[in-house]
């Protein structure tokens, strides 16, 4: 016996299904004010970073303020804000160990200190620290830790902790060098 077939769910109104399955987390998203991060406005022009050009973080911290429209001036008398990294450290330690001993989990921290001056210099964030916290699990047998996981996650947290730089120099009262 052939029993007929079933109707095809593919017509017109299975197109308008999958167009308003696929647009409407677009709409949810735009209805409660997200956005993705664009450019952020910073209150100054000229920024002063004297970090070796062999620094991680010093490169990052360059690239992301001239990325936000901040020129990167060279003499610290030019810029309207002078950053003063003041320590880095990033830290391993074990949180876990398995039954038989061994590293299970390690935390991963990233310290760093610093403090902002103006031209004059005054001081216009008092030194800070950020300190940022990762987990990593050990896979290996042996308690061994991949370290290229353990370089991408402390890079995850220099960008981090310069995210953090960004937005509280965002709010900073700049005024003029003075003559």
């Amino acid at each position: 016996m052939d029993r007929p077939l079933a109707p095809s769910v593919r017509g017109p109104r299975a197109g308008r299904r999958r167009l308003l399955a696929a647009g409407l987390p677009a709409l949810l998203a735009a209805g409660c004010g997200f956005k993705l991060r664009g450019q952020t406005e910073l209150p100054f022009k000229t920024f002063h970073a004297p970090l070796p050009t062999s620094s991680q973080f010093g490169g990052e911290l360059r690239r992301t303020l001239r990325t936000n429209g901040a020129t990167i001036v060279e003499r610290r008398e030019d810029a309207q804000v002078r950053f003063e990294l003041l320590g880095e450290l990033p830290e391993r330690e074990i949180a876990a160990l398995s039954t038989s001993g061994r590293p299970r989990e390690y935390q991963l921290r990233y310290r760093m200190r610093w403090r902002a001056r103006d031209a004059n210099d005054v001081e216009l964030i008092a030194a800070n620290e950020v300190v940022l916290r990762r987990q990593i699990t050990v896979l290996d047998v042996q308690g061994i830790v991949n370290e290229e996981e353990v370089q991408l996650l402390y890079r995850d947290m220099r960008i981090d902790a310069i995210q953090q730089i960004l937005r509280r120099l965002a709010t900073l009262p700049v005024q003029p060098p003075l003559p």
